[in-house]
């Protein structure tokens, strides 16, 4: 019941115990997620400032327990608020209707004093406001499958279980407050206790993720999306109520009955209770129920009993061997494969690697964050810090000294080198038992013994025999010596390699080395080039002789060959001479003749066409006139043309004529109709 207040205006107003209670609730919880956020938000600073609290913070977050514990807070929180708003609402309307105001006074007071108003237009605007924030905060905090560190997941799982503590003890004192002067008291302390649930997990699941289990990633993300889908629902029911009536100031209630909730907590929506009252179905009263409550402990006792023997079934995967320990003492390497051994403790199997390559830089101190290289995916370009210029440093890279061959007393010089040892356990039962039993940490070994030979092997040469050296040989010799240290063949442990990535001066001298071998490479080059070019231009000097000579000898092979043949002819002719006289001339005149003829146009006249049977055609005037204007020797030629057509083309004279040309050859002889060559 509300207690009355004061008829007095100036009594300080005495507020109901439903009233004070939430607020208590709203300031406590509100507090916790301001707490909480404002460690949360510690992820986001610089890795330099708050260091540690920063480191688990982030852990905190990567980890999925700043969701779920900040989402449960601000789910409580809401649902808080929301009923405030109510109380409040009802302590202002209780007391206006004591004092008896009236309906002016009553109206003076504003709809805020109106608890419908508040139940319907208030929880529109908190609910969703607050599943707003829950949906931002899992949004931003999402988990990730794994973490920054683990150092600090046991501080904050401990904060947050002992929030969760703190939150169980708000809900006993809801579920212990009388219904009748707070309606909203049922459904709160679902709401308050599902908030506790959510808060113990979230520490459990942290303190899981601290320990190791990764797994434990997907039931932390399964938990995150509890607060906002409960959220969800409160704001739908919230925004439903602005389609709905207002109600009356006795029957006014915040929102804070939620299904999903019911399902978690219990309560009269739950299955179970569902199931009784709607459908009548009670399981209670089942015999299988009943058998199945009578038969619990034997099958759990049995069901212990038959996991405790399961645990003697091991199955080692392909990259691994086990040591199988019988009440501690070592009798059997076994392979990979399933085997069935003796439950713990009366049997153990310790794992042991199987061909697994390791890889461990040498001359470099372990403890420097350089030295810890993250790893790169096959698919993934390098990184700048994979360039092995002389001018880049690297994070594994050493630097020694080696003597100098200078004539001072004691002179040094400085080399940067970049080594690596790759080993693995040996691959035989004699191995795994040494590397097991015989050594705890493999790589210091390797390490240490590494960095003497290597030391040993700089100490020893100039700056010019290592650098110049070949690194296959000296890898080569380093991992010899290796594999015949005693300790190292006592540990069960395989050298398989030693890789030298680098070996050259310092960054300082790196320039002035390069320009030493630039000259050098830029001699050798220099050197090539003019005995290209001196084998080239013999090459051109042999082909030009041989094409000359060929040419010579093929011109000699022709002239020689047509000698030959003028001569056979030649020879040819004076034996058919010697043998026909004049008959072989005469012939050969012929068929020179006919040979000429072939090869000239002639024209035929029969100087019968003319009545006085003189020639038709007089072409000594054609004759005598290049005579007279060439001179002697074309007279000459004219009249040897003309005589020979005369002669050849006809036989016999009817007429004479009485012009002639002059020239050498005397007068022609009168031209007799005939055959006369045409121009």
């Amino acid at each position: 019941m509300n207690e009355p207040a004061d008829s007095d205006p100036s009594q300080e107003l005495v507020f109901p115990r439903s009233h004070r209670l939430i607020r208590h609730l709203a300031l406590l919880y509100g507090l916790g997620t301001l707490v909480v956020g404002a460690f949360l938000g510690l992820a986001a600073l610089p890795e330099d400032v708050l260091p540690r609290l920063g480191a688990m913070a982030r852990e905190a977050v990567a980890g999925g327990l700043g969701a779920m514990a900040l989402g449960a807070l601000l789910l409580a929180s809401t649902a808080l608020l929301g009923t405030l708003a109510l109380t409040a609402a009802r302590f202002r309307y209780s007391t206006a209707a004591q004092e008896g105001a009236g309906a002016a006074a009553w109206r003076s007071l504003g709809r805020a004093a109106d608890p419908g108003f508040a139940g319907r237009v208030g929880q529109a605007l908190i609910v969703p406001a607050g599943t707003l924030c829950i949906w931002i905060a899992t949004r931003i905090m999402w988990p990730s499958a794994s973490g920054v560190e683990r150092g600090g997941a046991d501080i904050a799982a401990a904060f947050v279980l002992g929030l969760a503590f703190v939150s169980l003890v708000c809900e006993r004192v809801v579920n212990g407050f009388p219904s009748p002067q707070l309606p909203e008291a049922p459904t709160l302390r679902r709401l308050l206790l599902l908030a506790t649930l959510i808060l113990a997990a979230a520490a459990c699941l942290e303190l899981g993720r601290g320990a190791g289990f990764g797994w434990l990633h997907w039931p932390a993300i399964i938990i995150v999306c509890i607060p906002g889908a409960v959220a969800a629902e409160l704001a739908v029911r919230a925004l439903a109520r602005l389609f709905l009536p207002a109600r009356s100031a006795e029957d006014a209630r915040a929102v804070t009955d939620s299904l999903l909730a019911a399902l978690v907590t219990g309560g009269p929506r739950a299955p179970g209770v569902v199931l009784r009252t709607q459908f009548g179905l009670d399981f209670a009263r089942s015999w299988a129920l009943a058998f199945l409550s009578a038969a619990l402990l034997p099958a759990l006792a049995g069901t212990a009993l038959l996991c405790w023997v399961l645990s003697g079934l091991k199955l080692i995967d392909m990259e691994h061997r086990g040591v199988y320990e019988r009440f501690g003492a070592p009798v059997a390497v076994l392979g990979p494969g399933l085997h069935l051994l003796l439950p713990w403790p009366l049997g153990r199997l310790r794992s042991v690697e199987y061909g697994a390559i390791h890889s461990v830089p040498i001359g470099v101190d372990p403890s420097t964050p350089e030295a810890a290289a993250d790893a790169i995916g096959a698919e993934v370009a390098p990184p700048a810090s994979l360039n092995r210029l002389w001018e880049t440093a690297h994070a594994d890279q050493a630097h020694y000294l080696v003597p100098s061959p200078s004539t001072a007393a004691q002179s040094f010089q400085s080399v940067s080198t970049e080594i690596y040892v790759l080993y693995r356990v040996g691959l035989t039962d004699t191995a795994a038992l040494h590397s097991l039993y015989t050594l705890a940490d493999p790589e210091s070994l390797i390490r240490e013994a590494a960095s003497r030979l290597v030391l040993r092997y700089f100490n020893s040469r100039t700056l010019d025999e290592v650098i110049g050296a070949r690194r296959d040989n000296v890898s080569g010799m380093l991992q010899s010596q290796l594999a015949a240290d005693p300790d190292i063949r006592g540990a069960g442990i395989d050298v398989v390699s030693v890789l030298i990535e680098e070996i050259h001066p310092p960054e300082g001298a790196a320039d002035a080395y390069h320009a030493v071998q630039a000259a050098e490479i830029d001699a050798n080059a220099s050197i090539s080039n003019e005995l290209a070019r001196a084998k080239r231009a013999a090459g051109v000097a042999q082909e030009e002789a041989h094409e000359l000579d060929a040419v010579a000898g093929a011109r000699a092979a022709e002239r020689i060959h047509a000698a030959d043949a003028d001569a056979y002819r030649f020879a040819a002719d004076r034996r058919a001479y010697g043998e026909g006289g004049q008959s072989f001339l005469l012939e050969r005149t012929f068929g020179t003749l006919v040979d000429a003829l072939s090869r000239a146009h002639i024209t035929l006249v029969d100087y019968r066409l003319s009545p006085d049977q003189r020639p038709i055609l007089d072409l000594r005037s054609l004759i005598a006139a290049p005579a007279a204007g060439e001179g002697a020797g074309g007279a000459t030629s004219g009249a040897a043309a003309g005589g020979s057509a005369a002669g050849g083309a006809a036989s016999g004279t009817s007429g004479e004529e009485d012009t002639g040309g002059e020239g050498a050859g005397g007068e022609l002889p009168p031209l007799t109709p005939g055959i006369v060559p045409s121009d």
